[in-house]
């Protein structure tokens, strides 16, 4: 085992551009590990090692990661996950995790209440966490009548499978033709036991609210409010596009009592929306690994990486109070949103460039490492084809 331990970052897209750039300006050796060939981070001046892994759902993924630890003498190194399913994997062997590297998270029988919306949904009546309305089909031609009335959307209770078959976060169906056609068209393969139907909440990103940062059993170490005022795509997005460090009590006090309810460790982004109807504020999913738009946090908090490290080692880290007003963007896909938004006349232009007023952080540019924020363009149809970016 190495003396001078790093980071295995599992990713090497924009989430993984941020992780590398805040460790190595520390000193953190780090080693990069990505299902797909291309992502941003490889293109960064921050070179690392790179190592093509087999698919995360995959059972040969796990095995994998540990021969290659052994091999390159990984092994102590802390893993910084990035995406669900890397986090399912550690999840699944959480005991060998801890003890072959350092890493936060939960076991499985703990985390496959986040995982699966489906035991979210009954995890958050259980706690008593405020939550959309859902019904869980227990076969294809069943319909909640009024338990949920129609237009509603269809969700993944995870993506394993769903994945395959579609790329949309959620389909909206306005009657039970509709469902029928989904349910028998582009989901006819998979299983009704990973979906569930969902109340549709009206609202635009001013009502989609997030609390994020590192958290020691299920405390806040450095946190933190924000409003992810633009996703991509506008309806049921992916992911953010434009967020604002914005102060919410609310959402903070109700983030944390999800994450103390499970004494979490680790970097964790827990996502909100606000009913405009009554002013509700109904929980989304918890994402318990590195978050999107998370290179926010240094303007923030600080630098969230590092300072897992530090609480990883067992040092001591004092509460770091948010220094709110800062905002951030990912210009790649945040100017096809802000044209559809501008046709459907819900931004205006003036909008648009007050918005990006100072302090704003750019996802993919730093003065310093300029070449991911210009090749990232020319990787945006392998993209498409590989993630429907």
């Amino acid at each position: 085992m190495q003396t001078r331990r790093g980071v295995i970052i599992l990713g090497a897209e924009y989430q993984a551009l941020g992780l590398l750039r805040q460790l190595r300006a520390e000193g953190v050796p780090c080693a990069l590990v990505d299902q797909d060939r291309f992502g941003v981070a490889r293109f960064s001046r921050h070179r690392c090692p790179f190592h093509r892994s087999p698919r995360y759902v995959s059972e040969a993924f796990w095995p994998w990661l540990l021969t290659l630890a052994q091999r390159h003498g990984y092994e102590g190194w802390t893993l910084i996950p990035t995406d669900d399913e890397q986090v399912r994997q550690i999840a699944l062997h959480f005991d060998e995790a801890r003890s072959r590297f350092r890493c936060g998270g939960l076991p499985w029988e703990q985390y496959r209440w986040w995982y699966d919306k489906r035991a979210n949904y009954e995890w958050c009546q259980q706690q008593g966490v405020r939550a959309p309305r859902s019904f869980l089909p227990t076969r294809r031609g069943e319909l909640p009548g009024d338990a949920l009335p129609f237009p509603f959307i269809i969700k993944p209770a995870f993506k394993r499978n769903y994945s395959k078959h579609s790329r949309a976060k959620a389909i909206r169906v306005n009657s039970p033709a509709e469902l029928e056609a989904v349910l028998n068209g582009p989901l006819r393969e998979v299983p009704i036991e990973e979906l569930l139907y969902q109340e549709l909440i009206p609202g635009d990103g001013r009502c989609q609210w997030s609390y994020a940062g590192l958290f020691r059993d299920g405390e806040p170490v450095a946190a933190y409010t924000a409003c992810r005022r633009r996703q991509h795509p506008p309806d049921f997005g992916r992911a953010s596009t434009y967020v604002i460090a914005q102060h919410d009590p609310e959402v903070e006090r109700e983030s944390r009592r999800v994450l103390a309810a499970m004494r979490y460790t680790g970097l964790a982004e827990v996502e909100w929306k606000r009913d405009p109807r009554d002013g509700t504020l109904k929980f989304l999913e918890v994402n318990a690994r590195s978050w999107g738009w998370h290179s926010l946090s240094a303007s923030v908090v600080g630098n969230l990486p590092k300072l897992l490290l530090d609480v990883l080692d067992g040092r001591e880290v004092g509460a770091i109070a948010a220094r709110y007003g800062a905002r951030w963007v990912k210009h790649v896909t945040d100017l096809p949103v802000v044209m559809h938004l501008w046709w459907r006349r819900e931004l205006s232009a003036r909008d648009y460039w007050r918005s990006l007023r100072r302090p704003v952080v750019c996802c993919e540019w730093e003065r310093g490492d300029p070449w991911p924020f210009f090749l990232q363009w020319l990787l945006v149809p392998y993209l498409m084809v590989k993630r429907g970016y």
